[in-house]
């Protein structure tokens, strides 16, 4: 009676390729060399208080960019042009009551010189009205995190 080296290896190799390591990454939005500089631009009808100032300091400490400005004398690589949308649309719930619900859209635009780089679209929904615009913003911000490896 003997036993089969077959079957042994093969269960040998499964568990050694099974405990290969994951690799997650980002390599990035855009070429974060070639737009190393941005100006950041706002145009909002949400009443939260200053969303050009929220959207760059947020990008200067989480994205690719290694200089965000809102200075629009400043030489930059790209400008990233937002517009921001905050609509108030109340619902109601499975119970009846009637429920606050604000719907915050940010549309994006990438440009350096009259070339358009990146654009999309970012949305949330909240039951207050900044918490609507900075959850837009945040998907923007979210967008151009800086490119990782882990």
């Amino acid at each position: 009676m003997g036993v089969s080296l077959k079957p042994l290896s093969l269960a040998a190799l499964l568990l050694v390729y099974s405990c290969a390591p994951l690799t997650y990454s980002e390599k990035g939005a855009v070429d974060f060399e070639e737009y190393a500089s941005v100006r950041v631009s706002v145009v909002s009808s949400a009443l939260s208080s200053d969303p050009t100032t929220y959207l760059a300091d947020e990008l200067a400490a989480t994205s690719g960019f290694t200089t965000v400005t809102v200075d629009p004398a400043a030489a930059v690589d790209a400008v990233l042009n937002v517009n921001l949308r905050v609509v108030y649309s109340p619902t109601v719930d499975d119970h009846g009551n009637s429920v606050d619900q604000y719907n915050g859209t940010a549309d994006y635009t990438l440009t350096a010189g009259t070339s358009r780089v990146d654009s999309g679209q970012a949305t949330s929904t909240s039951s207050t009205e900044i918490d609507a615009a900075q959850g837009a913003l945040d998907g923007v911000i979210t967008h151009y995190v800086a490119p990782y490896r882990l």
